[in-house]
């Protein structure tokens, strides 16, 4: 996997969890970012909703162990 641009980062900091699947759906099907770094910080709900998006969507991830909050994306 190549790595992903500073650009190529959505932080979710601040995102209600409703808004969370339209800002991904912007950020990775209009944006086509791709490879890149997901911040969902430290919430769990936040990383679920993420997951089931990027589960449903067929995407890789990887989960850093020094970085619960950040997922690596790529296709």
């Amino acid at each position: 996997m190549k790595q992903p641009s500073k650009h190529n980062i959505l932080d979710l900091h601040g995102v209600k969890h409703y808004d969370v699947e339209s800002e991904l759906i912007e950020f990775l099907f209009l944006y086509k970012a791709n490879p890149c770094v997901i911040i969902t910080g430290n919430s769990q709900r936040m990383r679920d909703i993420v997951l089931e998006f990027l589960d449903y969507h067929n995407y890789n991830y990887y989960i850093p162990s020094h970085n619960l909050g950040e997922i690596q994306v790529w296709e």
